[in-house]
């Protein structure tokens, strides 16, 4: 099987850092870059191949073009001429926004193709890194609609410690979206 190199998408942010240029090395001068993404099929944001017979195709050209020799049957089965995966790495200098991921099911009534599993690998990171993921205990959405309004939402929310190594799976349960962490 042929290997693929990607040009990456660079996303500058307002919680950016400055890490990530000089981690992988690149000639470029952007400030706050928050988000490198090394693979994406993600409509409008699909990475290109970077050299080679395929140069300059996108992810999910590819992916119509080589099929299940790409990415298997299953997967192509499953996913059709879409790359399934975004792989990316983030440099957060301040907090992220708050996200919630859908379940399938939920995502499927809002009229998306699928809900959001991610997993994370720390990289070297600060000595007080930390993520925020999944609440701590079981709130009513009264008491959610409450903590939003006074601006208290992030008190519900689970925090774990960060170190280089660290692996983060993110899965929503189809009968409750909660997030589980593994560290």
């Amino acid at each position: 099987m042929k290997s693929f190199k990607f040009k990456p998408l660079l996303k500058q942010t307002i919680w950016g850092g400055d890490k990530i240029i000089p981690f992988k090395h690149l000639n470029e001068t952007l400030e706050n870059v928050g988000e490198s993404w090394e693979i994406s099929g993600v409509d409008g944001n699909e990475t290109v191949v970077k050299d080679g017979l395929f140069e300059g195709i996108s992810i999910n050209s590819l992916v119509e073009q080589l099929q299940s020799d790409l990415v298997g049957k299953e997967n192509y089965e499953r996913f059709g001429n879409q790359f399934p995966l975004l792989i990316k790495f983030i440099d957060a200098r301040q907090d992220l926004s708050i996200q919630v991921h859908p379940t399938d099911e939920i995502a499927h009534r809002q009229g998306k193709k699928r809900g959001k599993t991610e997993m994370w690998y720390a990289l070297p990171c600060e000595e007080n890194a930390h993520l925020m993921a999944g609440l701590k205990n079981v709130i009513t959405p009264q008491q959610y609609e409450e903590m939003v309004e006074n601006d208290t939402i992030t008190d519900a929310i689970a925090q774990y410690a960060v170190k280089e190594g660290d692996v983060f799976f993110f899965l929503l349960d189809a009968s409750t979206p909660s997030v589980l962490a593994v560290s």
